[in-house]
This record gives C-alpha cells, structure tokens and sequence, in this order.
C-alpha cells in the first residue's frame, strides 16, 4: 500500500494537538483522522477502522505490541506501519530501516504518536479525537 506522505505528514501535526489539521483531515481523508483518534484509545474510532480500513485497525494493534497484528502486517507487506510500531515497542533497528529507506515522515509519525499516547491526547483534548460519539 502506498501512503501518502502529505497525509502522514497531516496526521503527524494533528497527533501533536493540532485540531486545524485534525478537522481537515475528517473532511478530506476520514480513514487518516480515524487511525489518529483509534491509536489514542478512541474504542468508535478502532470500531470504524475495522469496517473501513482493517490496515490501519491491524497498525492499532500492532503499535500496542500485538505480535500478531505486526505479523499480518509483515505479511501483507505493509513494512512502512511495521517499522513504526516496532519502533514504538523499542525495536532500535526500526528507526534504521526507516532512515535508511528514507522514511523520515515515518520516524516523524512515529514521535507523534508516543507524544500523543505519552500525553494522552484523547483525554487532554476532551475526546476531540473521537471520531464518531
């Protein structure tokens, strides 16, 4: 699958508590602001994903250290979402590949996300991040 990079990039911001960016991307690519709000601990919007992108509800659970999630995603050659979920769970040879392949947005979105997750986003932004209730 090829993810775009200006959308990452959008996702990035908007992990960092940029609800501007964050509105935008539910209009212009609702799949993204999903993946956003189901990896901050929002249940309606892992819910979501599971029926509109079952890639990015496989991420979720593979950025919270389910070894089989990561081995669907492996398998399927999603090796971008890899990287990153392993570099969440300590893997130090993820950020090498990414960089290595180039892959600075990933290294980025993958900074976000533990921010996101270290400040929890979801509650510190009054479910702002919740994308359906």
């Amino acid at each position: 699958m090829v993810y775009s990079r200006n959308k990452i990039q959008l996702l990035t911001k908007a992990l960092k508590g940029d609800k501007k960016i964050y509105a935008q991307l539910m209009k212009e690519a609702p799949e993204y602001a999903a993946l956003g709000a189901a990896l901050v601990g929002s249940s309606s919007s892992m819910n979501w994903l599971l029926l509109h992108n079952k890639t990015f509800a496989v991420f979720v659970d593979a950025v919270h250290d389910n070894k089989s999630a990561l081995q669907i995603l492996l398998k399927e050659r999603h090796f971008e979402l890899a990287a990153v979920s392993n570099m969440l769970n300590e893997d130090e040879e993820a950020e090498l590949w990414l960089e290595k392949h180039n892959l600075k947005d990933f290294i980025d979105f993958a900074v976000a996300i533990q921010y996101a997750m270290d400040k929890e986003v979801e509650n510190d932004l009054s479910g702002y991040f919740t994308l359906y209730g």
